[in-house]
């Protein structure tokens, strides 16, 4: 009769992402074949970019995923901070592709909003498919209890979140680069890093039940 030896590798206990593949997309930072920039994204009044600041979250984020189990890509990086497309919505469908080829569990569009009034402000959670909408609520329900101090401008559906990606999908609007406060809130580092933390929240969340 077969017995476990004394060198048998232990069994622990099982990290609550194990097993699974998240996209983080930071918005924005699109070029043209030819380098012209074609997709810049937003800017605070004299302060942050919004391609920067989403990377900045989006690159923190990765570790606090990483640490639970998951595996976690970027549509773009630190040391590729740009993407190079024939057209933008070519890229945005391109984004989608990768997210579908990698078959992943969740994809989380990272953006910071933009309103010609100066005093819109707060975060807005975005989602289009019905399958997406438990994440939607997951990543909202972190935001709205992180950032008691910040509006919360809901969870709403709309056709731009993506069309083509087969996963559950999620667009955050961070905050809102043209409100001044928030605006100078988004650049900062600590901030930044709140934001990721959050982000992870919500997604632990949601893969409690999964």
């Amino acid at each position: 009769m077969g017995s476990l030896t004394s060198d048998a590798a232990p069994v622990g206990p099982q990290l609550p992402l194990s097993g699974k593949i998240i996209v983080l997309d930071p918005g924005h930072a699109v070029k043209s074949d030819s380098g012209a920039i074609i997709n810049p994204g937003a800017r605070a009044r004299r302060g942050a970019y919004e391609r920067e600041v989403a990377l900045a979250v989006a690159i923190q984020t990765v570790p606090l995923l990483e640490s639970q189990g998951a595996k976690v890509f970027l549509t773009r990086t630190e040391r590729n901070a740009w993407r190079y497309v024939g057209f933008r919505r070519g890229d945005n469908r391109a984004r989608a592709i990768f997210a579908n080829t990698l078959d992943a569990d969740a994809y989380v569009r990272l953006h910071c909003d933009w309103n010609r009034n100066p005093q819109f402000k707060g975060h807005t959670t975005f989602y289009y498919r019905w399958a997406s909408r438990d994440l939607a609520k997951s990543i909202h329900n972190a935001m709205a209890t992180t950032f008691l101090e910040h509006r919360d401008n809901g969870i709403q559906r709309r056709s731009f979140v993506s069309v083509t990606a087969k996963m559950p999908t999620v667009l955050l609007e961070m905050g809102v680069l043209s409100y001044k406060p928030e605006g100078e809130l988004l650049g900062k580092p600590d901030f930044q890093a709140k934001l990721a933390q959050t982000i992870a929240n919500g997604l632990l969340d949601y893969f409690k039940t999964r």
